[in-house]
């Protein structure tokens, strides 16, 4: 064992990861954008995931979105097939993306019968197509503007409790792997990141998409660091401080996958503009960039599309080169990450257009292969009881999963000082049934008379922060009402939860 210093200490070491997704769709891709299973380049990736299946929402069954091409042409099949020839590699099928949305999948969870009937078929869809892994792709939980609600941070954690259960129970050693973003708030929203990461087995982060048409100005999509122009809420929207968030509320650095794009955005600069910097005016209303020849989507071009059009009068484009894909390999090594993944490896130059074949899956492949991850342990400072999602109970009887920890996994180093326990408060705890456990984000052990203070005159919000440092604001139908929480805690004003004064987000909250 060898010990470094900053409250590290490396043991074993685990292969890294290439993980490849293959959109099934790009097989409709007209000419030489035509992209089949046989295109892949499977020596390239130890993971590729077939993208995607989706929710139905009256069975609570898996949704084969394209049933002609996955079951009638046997898509499925001839992906899990690839394991004949290459047995070590794992082969994953995603649900969710983009396009489905994400109503669905909150009522989904939202529901412990409705979770059962989904967790069910997924097992029978395993077991018929042979895959090893399952990549949970909703975009995202808790996300209100996306279909979410305020209670799928919970719920989504029981699911995945859950489907790590069955999975478990059939012993096949099926993985479950997660696709994740890192904007703070979505992080907030809807995930119990400690609890998720030691059930997972990786976790991809979709560490690009940081930037696009609807932010008013160019750059690219996935910068690794805060440039000079970032501001406001890009301050801290890249790469670097994106995975470092994921680490700091809790994940273990050797499960976190980072995102490689192989396409970029492009825009529509603002008429006469010769400002070609990052940051420059586009013309909003074009929606983007010209659409490439292949992909056809405004403000998207695949990597072997983009050679010749940017830097072309008014089209700019962001995107990620051989040389940049270098260097975040080796930041990728510097940090300890658990390997790399790409959206998506169809995209690549795969048939030579601009030079050699699949240059960008190279240079991931070529840097991981010979990298091999540290088991890093970290002293990190325990959660609030409340701030933590209670376990499920098996429907079976058995015992639940461990909260433990388990051997390899990341866990708080065992000379951390906890701090003192404090029971979650009871005042307005809500009667739930014994099957099903809902944990409120932030709960009072007493309310204040209206001759306290001001109440703000509306909701802006399920919860808002209060001058005082331990007490909120809670939205009691439609009428802003004073909290208190539990004697030394203060409210945490972005995660909604009443947690110790270390935590504070709120510098005069930090001493009280």
């Amino acid at each position: 064992m060898l010990l470094l210093p900053s409250n590290k200490v490396l043991v074993d070491a685990t292969p890294s990861r290439v993980v490849c997704y293959f959109s099934n769709w790009a097989i409709y891709r007209p000419g030489e954008g035509r992209y089949a299973i046989e295109d892949i380049p499977v020596d390239l990736c130890t993971h590729i995931v077939y993208s995607f299946i989706g929710v139905e929402d009256k069975s609570w069954d898996i949704l084969i979105i394209d049933p002609e091409l996955d079951v009638d042409q046997n898509g499925f099949k001839n992906f899990t097939d690839i394991k004949i020839t290459h047995p070590n590699v794992k082969l994953q099928i995603a649900v969710g993306g983009w396009a489905e949305g994400g109503s669905k999948y909150s009522a989904m969870v939202a529901d412990k019968s409705r979770r059962d009937l989904f967790i069910a078929s997924v097992v029978s869809f395993m077991n018929k197509y042979n895959f090893d892994g399952f990549d949970l792709d909703w975009e995202y939980p808790g996300a209100a503007d996306r279909g979410g609600s305020f209670s799928d941070k919970d719920k989504f954690f029981y699911f995945v409790e859950e489907l790590r259960r069955a999975f478990d129970k059939e012993g096949k050693g099926w993985e479950i792997t997660m696709a994740v973003p890192i904007a703070k708030f979505r992080l907030q929203e809807g995930y119990h990141v400690p609890e998720l990461c030691e059930l997972l087995d990786a976790i991809h982060v979709m560490s690009y998409d940081l930037r696009g048409n609807w932010a008013g100005f160019a750059d690219t999509h996935s910068p690794l660091y805060k440039r000079p122009h970032d501001q406001w809420a890009y301050e801290k929207l890249n790469v670097n401080d994106g995975l470092q968030l994921w680490v700091d509320y809790g994940c273990s650095p050797k499960k976190l996958i980072v995102g490689i794009p192989f396409y970029g955005r492009s825009f529509t600069l603002s008429a006469g503009n010769n400002n070609y910097n990052p940051g420059t005016y586009i013309n909003k209303e074009a929606g983007g960039g010209e659409p490439g020849p292949y992909t056809n989507a405004t403000g998207f071009l695949a990597y072997y599309e983009l050679m010749n059009t940017y830097f072309t009068g008014t089209q700019w484009v962001g995107y990620e080169d051989p040389e940049s894909v270098q260097i975040k390999m080796d930041w990728i090594k510097s940090k300890g990450y658990g390997g790399a993944m790409t959206w998506a490896i169809d995209m690549d130059d795969f048939n030579g257009l601009c030079g050699p074949k699949n240059p960008l899956i190279h240079i991931l492949y070529a840097n991981m292969k010979s990298y091999d991850v540290p088991e890093s342990t970290f002293t990190t400072t325990p959660r609030p009881e409340w701030a933590r999602p209670p376990s499920t109970l098996p429907a079976d009887g058995s015992k639940p999963i461990p909260t433990t920890p388990k051997p390899g996994h990341w866990v708080p180093d065992a000379s951390t000082t906890a701090a003192p326990t404090t029971k979650r408060p009871t005042t307005v705890k809500p009667t739930i049934a014994p099957s099903e456990v809902s944990v409120p984000a932030a709960e009072s052990s007493s309310t204040s008379s209206s001759n306290d203070i001001d109440y703000p005159s509306e909701c802006k919000g399920d919860f808002m922060a209060h001058e005082d440092c331990e007490k909120y604001y809670r939205c009691v139908h439609g009428k802003p009402m004073v909290f208190t929480c539990k004697p030394g805690t203060v409210y945490h004003t972005v995660s909604y939860i009443c947690d110790w004064p270390s935590n504070a987000d709120r510098e005069k909250c930090i001493q009280v």
